[in-house]
């Protein structure tokens, strides 16, 4: 579904919410994200996905609902050797050519309730369980649709290298500059985009892994201007993760959402590397 030209009309309040300390991040971790040329055989990166309240601390296995993997062509990619277990699950990707690649993994709920015979009930489902867990004549008094994406990158050989059309499914970001090969010092400019299309003046939170062993969380804001576009400052070696939320609000007296006219939810996190100089 596409819902970001809805939001002039509808007038709907849309805001970028900061990370909380204390909720729990989803996301995508290579081992490394610059590769070689290798031998004979190509490289492989492999890949972790988990949840944590901690950054990069394993604590509970991401489902993989839907990955998109991206060669530097342009052209996708399957994922091969993935594994699973209580804490993560696990993948490689072949690196055949030179340039970068991306890696996202999509998700999407529906979430909300409906009255029917005099009763309230909440649901969470997806598109393809609806018509079995929503009624058809029920009365809908709320509806909403959540898309997460977790998205990373990784090189073989040239970081320049890359051709990235937006997947066009709530937030995600474009980079503008190259993603990997990064040292402290070195600036990267990225597109936030919704639904494909450029969101300005949004906020972001760019998180440094070892808030576990620091008092304080490592957490800056960033801001997107008027065309979707921010520059982040790599202050320090380490692996950064970059997060958002946007949530759709309707107007006082409007409706919560329907099935024609859902609100739009949508979150993202996207993880990076950066090597001391």
């Amino acid at each position: 579904m596409s819902f970001i030209h809805r939001l002039a009309p509808l007038a709907l309040a849309a805001a970028l919410l900061p990370l909380s300390a204390h909720a729990h991040l989803s996301w995508l971790l290579p081992n490394q994200t610059q590769f070689g040329a290798g031998g004979r055989e190509a490289p492989a990166a492999a890949f972790d996905a988990a949840v944590s309240e901690d950054l990069f601390i394993f604590e509970r296995g991401l489902k993989l609902d839907t990955l998109r993997i991206t060669g530097p062509d342009g052209k996708p990619l399957e994922a091969e050797n993935r594994t699973s277990s209580r804490h993560r699950e696990s993948f490689e990707v072949k690196l055949a050519q030179d340039g970068t690649y991306r890696v996202s993994n999509v998700s999407q709920a529906i979430m909300g309730a409906y009255k029917q015979g005099g009763e309230t009930k909440r649901f969470r489902t997806t598109q393809a369980n609806l018509a079995k867990d929503v009624p058809a004549d029920a009365e809908i008094t709320s509806f909403a649709v959540t898309t997460t994406r977790q998205q990373t990158f990784v090189t073989r050989e040239d970081s320049s290298k890359f051709a990235f059309a937006p997947e066009g499914q709530g937030l995600e970001l474009l980079p503008l500059s190259p993603v990997t090969d990064l040292s402290h010092g070195d600036t990267t400019r990225f597109r936030l985009v919704l639904d494909g299309k450029p969101l300005p003046n949004a906020t972001l939170r760019l998180l440094r892994d070892g808030n576990r062993y620091r008092y304080k969380i490592g957490e800056e804001a960033l801001k997107s201007d008027d065309k979707g576009e921010f520059t982040v400052n790599w202050s320090e070696p380490g692996r950064y993760l970059i997060g958002a939320n946007f949530g759709e609000r309707p107007a006082q007296g409007q409706p919560q959402g329907t099935r024609e006219a859902p609100l739009q939810r949508a979150s993202l996190s996207a993880t990076f590397e950066v090597l001391p100089k």
